[in-house]
């Protein structure tokens, strides 16, 4: 039986391999992580003080990361941070542009680390009309991650006005591949829609695979049945964003997702999560 993809860090010296040990857990060596960067893009997420409340939640249940524009990080409590990893979202672009797909750097490496991020991560749309910009700006990216030993999470989509709304399973590969040759240590991919196919995809990208929640499900036990499909292709992780922060009991989600990522992979079991009060602890 194949068995899932891991973020667990090869035993070297360095300050990346120390900063992914804070992203995947050192037991399973997988990840649960929580975008939360979409306030750029399509404006608040929730009142004036919901990224602290929503980052103490996550970290109350499990979730390995949590990904936060470097200016929103600020408005959030540090001692969230003890028990879940950092990672600063260094891409940003608005559907109120002209160009929705179009992407540029707004934060660097060094500034995330003066933040005392673990890792960043850059958004890239191949297919856009400023694809050549983006991946310009990935390159770029990656040799000072590698220069200071910041780990890469690379978000790779097919979006542009020359293709079609869904990617195929072919085309998320190559997304992969991009991801790889340009230096990332973790990739974001979209799911293909089939267990069979996104193990392929697995298969072929020799840096860990991260899945994409998509859109909004309907309900919470929507999100999990989503999440065990995709975890049976054998990825190293879950980016759940809005399927998490948006859902009915964001703490009983991320609380069953954390469970199935790192060991309870069949949704009936993790529903029972579903029964669990949200709830806010300090560390």
């Amino acid at each position: 039986m194949r068995t899932l993809s891991t973020l667990a860090p090869k035993r070297v010296a360095g300050g990346k391999s120390l900063r992914m040990s804070r992203i995947c857990d050192p037991a399973t060596g997988r990840t649960f992580i929580v975008p939360m960067d979409h306030s750029v893009t399509i404006g608040p997420l929730g009142a004036a003080d919901h990224a602290d409340t929503t980052v103490g939640i996550l970290a109350n249940a499990g979730a390995n990361a949590v990904v936060l524009h470097r200016g929103r990080a600020r408005h959030v409590d540090p001692t969230h941070f003890a028990r879940m990893a950092l990672i600063v979202h260094l891409s940003a672009g608005t559907e109120l542009s002209l160009d929705t797909d179009a992407k540029i750097l707004v934060s660097g490496v060094e500034d995330a680390l003066r933040l005392g991020a673990d890792a960043v991560s850059v958004h890239v749309n191949i297919g856009s009309e400023t694809e050549r910009r983006q991946l310009e700006d990935f390159a770029a990216v990656s040799r000072e991650c590698e220069t200071l030993g910041v780990p890469l999470l690379a978000m790779m989509y097919a979006r542009g006005p020359r293709r079609s709304d869904r990617p195929t399973a072919a085309e998320i590969a190559h997304l992969g591949a991009i991801a790889t040759d340009l230096g990332a240590d973790i990739v974001k991919l979209d799911y293909t829609g089939a267990t069979e196919s996104m193990r392929a995809v697995v298969d072929s990208c020799p840096i860990p695979v991260c899945v994409a929640g998509g859109d909004r499900t309907p309900t919470d036990q929507a999100v999990l049945d989503l999440a065990g499909e995709i975890l049976d292709a054998g990825v190293a992780g879950l980016s759940f964003g809005r399927n998490v922060f948006g859902a009915e009991n964001p703490f009983a989600v991320a609380s069953a997702l954390s469970a199935m990522v790192h060991g309870i992979r069949t949704p009936t079991r993790a529903a029972d999560h579903l029964d669990l009060e949200p709830r806010l602890e300090t560390a």
